[in-house]
This record gives C-alpha cells, structure tokens and sequence, in this order.
C-alpha cells in the first residue's frame, strides 16, 4: 500500500470551505449523532488549520472527506448544477481578462509577414491605449496620443467590410474575428506613396516624419493598393447583357465611374467631390493621380510567346530576350474599353499603359535573389498556399524535384517550416536555393497566390500576380530590392522607349517613370503636393496596413477601422523559439499608463479582496 501524500494547510483549506458549506445545506437530513461527528471534525479542521498544525490538520481534513463521501453525496442535479456554475464563472472571467486586460492570440495567414508569420503566438495588451467594454465594440477609455504610428494593433472586424467576420467565443457568445495589422495614418493625417514608402502631414499640417525616418517603415515596402480596380461595383442586373455603370472603390472609398449611355458610349467621372478622403485642395484629375497610383506598377514576367499572344505591351524597338518584364500602370478612365472580368461579368474597364522590359540572365538572378513567396507546400511535386486545400490537378502549380513539406522563400532564401511553426534554412544545394529560369518565373508569377489561374491565359486579363514595381532614387525595384540601377543599359533603353512612346502615340499613353519624392524645387518637403494628391484619413478613423502587402486584406481593402474598433497591442511574440522571440518589429508601446494602471490596479484589489474574504471565513467561528 502507497502512503497517501499530505495535504497541505492551502488544501485543508479548500476541504473546510467546500464541505462546511455542503453540510450546512444538507444538515437537515443527517441523525443527531451524524451531525455532532461532522461538527467535530469541523471544529478539529478549523483549529488545526489555525494553529498551522499541518498533520492534524492533514489528518481532519481527509476524515472529512471520508466523512462526506459517506453522507453527503451529491444529487446528479446538484453536480451538473455545480459544473454549470463553475464553468459560467470561468467564462465569464475568462472574457473579462481577454477583452480588458491581455489574450494570447495565433497568427492565422500570412498578411504581417515577415514581422509575424503563420501559427506565431503572441501576447496581446488590451491596456496599451484604451479600456474596452467586454463582447462590445466601445471603450469606457480611450487615449490616441498612445497610439504610435508603426504600432501592431488588434481591432475587431465589427461593422467593416469584411466577408466571414463572424464567430463564437467559448462556442457560446456571437462576437466578430480579430484582426492584426500595423497602425500607418491617424485621424486627419493626409498619406501619399511613392518609391515602396509613404510620406504625410499630420492634422496640424506638420510633416509627419517617422513615416520616412523610421526603421519601422524604411525597412517595409508599402504599396497604395492591392489591384488598380479595387472593388468593381456594378449593379445586379445588366442591360444588353453589360453590366453597367461600373463603380471603383479604393480604401472601401468610390473613386471612378463608368458608365454606358443611351448611346452606346463609355462615360467617366471621377468621384473625388463625393468621397471624404480627399481635401479641399485636390488637385486630382486623372484616377492614377490618388495617392501615388502612378509611382506604382502591377508586373509579371512573359515569354515572347506570351507578349504577343496575351500582352497589350508593344515588342517594338525592345531587345530580343527569353523573358520580359510586363508592367501594367497608369490606370484611367480615359479611352476604356468593354471587358469580361474575372467573375463573368461583361463590364465597362478601367484602361492602362503598357510596357516591357526584356531580362536577361543577371537581372533574373537579381529577382531570384530579391524572391519572396508566400507560405506554400508541396505534395507530389504539386505546389500550393499554405492554409488552403490540397488538390492534385491543373489548378496548382509544379515544383519538380522539391521534396513532400512545407516552404517559404525570404530574400532569396529558401527555409522548411514544420507543423510547429518552426523554420529551417535550407541548404545551398536544396532545389529551391538553385538558380533557374524557368523556377524564377514561376514564383515570381504564381509564388503569392499558387494558383494556375494567375498564369498568362487570355488578353485582358483582370486577375495578374501580386507583384509591385516601383522607382527610388532613379532605381528600379521588385520585391523591396533594385533590380536595374539608374545607369543600367537596359534600364536606360527603357526609359528612352518610354518616352518616345509618350509622346508618339495618341491613346493617352504614360511613360513609366521616377516622378521623384515629393519636394519641391528648393528641395524641401512639399506639402502642397501632399494636399492635393493624398489620402486624408478621417476623424476617429485609423488607417491599417499588413507588412506583406502582397498578401494583406487590410485599410486598401475595407477601409478605415473605426476608433471603437481598437482593441490593444501586441507585446511579445512567445513562439516559435527563432530570432524574433520577444517584442516584435515596432515602436515599443508606453510602459505606464493610465490604463494600465486601472486594469492593473482593479486586479490586484479584485486578488487581495478575495484572499482576505478567504482568510476571514476560514478563521471566523463555525456556525452549527
């Protein structure tokens, strides 16, 4: 026979509290005698526990029990009612501490890569910068001037323009899913993109600095939109079988129309005098003027083939090469033209300028050392996006000689992920660390989306690759890194083709160009152009952005999130074990503050009460 272990005075304790209680309630059914042994084992447990005599109190404390198993056995009823009770308590204060103090939260896609990634736990503060009401989207305490810019911020998703938004805490309570994202604009700032960055004046018209200062953004490549059409509205019926007019939404915002007259004719109009998020000094004209769209081009890469039978770019004076870069930019409304689009709707489009630059071996081995992918796996020599469902036919792509498991590419490198979530960096030798054109095409075109719908398969093609391109400093860049420095003679033919085609053609052809930072000639910030051609983000409203645009439903696709919406911050990421374990990328949010104070403060009151509440009734007099 095993010696049982003693319990100790804090388990002697919960014995007394626990079957006091029981016998008070069921006293009423015992003998004389029966009630006088509970009484006294009482008393002796009580005594004991106050002299801190640990085996008496050891000894008393299991007799009870005994004692109790005996007499006062509890009704089926009185159990479930207990476990109800006691998993309502749970709950409730359960949702108290995850909606007003911290929660730990795990990161479900791939939209703040590489800040955080895939199956990242984090602990999350919901005191850094407000006091929420619990299951609402309120605050009993709000502070802006907490916010900083560059902060990783978790909103809930109420009231936004988000599809699958619902969900159940504990199974139990409707709420909305939360979402993570980094804080770029504040009510009033007015934000405008050029060369990956932003640049923007605060609601005072002060230069907001760190936007281009700090490491926080110099170090994330930002993009003003997800695809040049945003969201295409059209009405749900159609008339001669065309869908019109046509309204484009960027930031959740309209910003053009087109429409088919009576005629038979495609009209346009801007539609900055109706939206809130230009000032009254927009100087917008065309839609590639709002907030930078002409710094900006959508791109993939095409074989000779693939120009000529699906590109609308002109192989006209450009060298002869194995593959060429097409760069989709300057949308209009101008001269647009009648399409089908992606979801089979026969629709007035958006019209662009098109171009080619040809790559020859160093440039594809300059994106192939730029390469970035999504979180993807691979199964039977079939690729596909992590998180998505398996399906072995012409919809995925292939990875011939890439082993079963699952991958992501940073900078070039290639590193396995297992089911934990923890990376590995691949050899030099692995295939996917080798260089070869064919590959490099492949995930520069399908390496976000992996998905064959995205390749080259007919002219006008509405759905292209998430791939950016963009000038800094007279450079050329993919993926965040130059890949034809200003003096590069393939980059200086390009631009001599450009312009010439500017100015010969007559269809409202734009050169791609460096139209340079906003400054003007003196060389100095310039806020005019900033005012005319900016966002201008809303009073309590914030605008939110993920560090992988390629792969982010953020402000560019719902628009503002609300300030009620602002639930905390994140403050550490706790796994997976890698360099990135603590505080992520970020400005490190205030140390004390009021509301912390307050929650911190409500806690330990609500910690010391309860133990003195427990520490007066376990000494106060048995009541028989």
């Amino acid at each position: 026979m095993f010696k049982s272990k003693m319990y100790s005075l804090y388990r002697c304790k919960k014995v007394l509290r626990h079957i006091y209680g029981r016998y008070k309630r069921k006293r009423k059914h015992l003998s004389d005698i029966q009630k006088k042994r509970f009484e006294n084992i009482l008393t002796s447990l009580q005594t004991s526990i106050l002299k801190k005599n640990k085996k008496a109190a050891d000894r008393a404390a299991k007799n009870l029990e005994s004692l109790a198993n005996q007499y006062l056995k509890k009704s089926a009823f009185e159990q479930v009612f207990d476990v109800i009770v006691a998993l309502i308590f749970a709950i409730v204060v359960a949702i108290i501490v995850r909606q007003m103090w911290f929660e730990l939260y795990t990161i479900p896609t791939g939209s703040m890569r590489p800040t955080l990634k895939e199956k990242d736990m984090l602990l999350v503060s919901k005191t850094d910068f407000g006091i929420n009401i619990p299951l609402q989207a309120k605050h009993l305490y709000f502070d802006q001037d907490l916010l900083k810019r560059g902060s990783i911020v978790i909103f809930t998703s109420k009231n936004l323009d988000i599809s699958d938004q619902n969900m159940l805490y504990f199974y139990l309570f409707p709420g909305k899913k939360q979402l993570v994202k980094r804080l770029v604009g504040k009510p009033g700032d007015i934000l405008y993109f050029y060369g990956g960055r932003i640049y923007g004046i605060d609601q005072h018209g002060n230069e907001i600095k760190e936007l281009n200062s700090s490491k926080y953004f110099k170090e994330i490549e930002h993009i003003p939109f997800i695809r040049f059409d945003g969201k295409a509205i059209t009405p749900d019926n159609f008339s001669k079988e065309i869908y019109s007019p046509v309204v484009f939404y960027q930031m959740n915002e309209p910003i053009g129309m087109l429409n088919i007259n009576p005629m038979g004719q495609i009209e346009s109009e801007m539609l900055t005098e109706h939206s809130k998020v230009f000032t009254k000094d927009s100087g917008i004209k065309n839609y590639y003027d709002i907030w930078g769209f002409k710094n900006f081009a959508m791109s993939r890469i095409l074989t000779k083939e693939e120009v000529e039978k699906y590109s609308n770019g002109s192989l006209e004076d450009v060298e002869e090469a194995s593959l060429y870069l097409e760069l989709t930019h300057h949308p209009t409304l101008k001269d647009s033209k009648i399409i089908r689009d992606e979801y089979g709707r026969l629709r007035p489009a958006l019209n662009y300028s098109t171009s080619l630059i040809p790559l020859f071996e160093d440039s594809l081995k300059n994106i192939s050392k730029s390469m970035y992918t999504a979180r993807f796996c691979v199964k039977n020599g079939f690729a596909y996006r992590y998180g998505s469902k398996f399906r072995e036919d012409s919809s995925i792509p292939k990875l011939e000689n890439v082993a079963n498991g699952c991958y992501e590419i940073q900078n070039g490198k290639a590193y396995l992920v297992n089911f934990l979530g923890i990376s590995k960096k691949l050899k030099k030798d692995h295939p996917l660390n080798q260089f070869s054109v064919n590959r490099t095409k492949t995930l520069y075109n399908l390496g976000i989306e992996f998905s064959n719908i995205f390749n080259p398969h007919r002219k006008n093609q509405m759905l292209i690759p998430s791939r950016y391109a963009y000038f800094r400093d007279k450079d050329f860049y993919l993926m965040g890194h130059v890949i034809f420095k200003q003096d590069d003679p393939t980059l200086v033919s390009f631009l001599q083709r450009e312009y010439k085609n500017q100015q010969s053609m007559i269809n409202q052809y734009k050169a791609f160009e460096d139209l340079g930072y906003p400054i003007d000639k003196d060389g100095h910030f310039d806020k005019n152009v900033i005012r005319r051609f900016g966002i201008k983000i809303p009073e309590k409203m914030y605008l939110v952005l993920g560090d992988n645009h390629a792969m982010s439903a953020d402000s560019r696709d719902f628009g503002f999130v609300p300030e009620d919406n602002l639930k905390g911050g994140v403050n550490s990421i706790f796994w997976p074990p890698s360099k990135r374990w603590g505080e992520p990328f970020q400005p490190p949010f205030e140390k004390i503050t009021f509301p912390k104070m307050i929650i911190w403060s409500s806690a330990f009151i609500v910690v010391v009460v309860s133990l003195i509440v427990i520490r007066r009734r376990t000494k106060r007099p048995l009541k028989f």
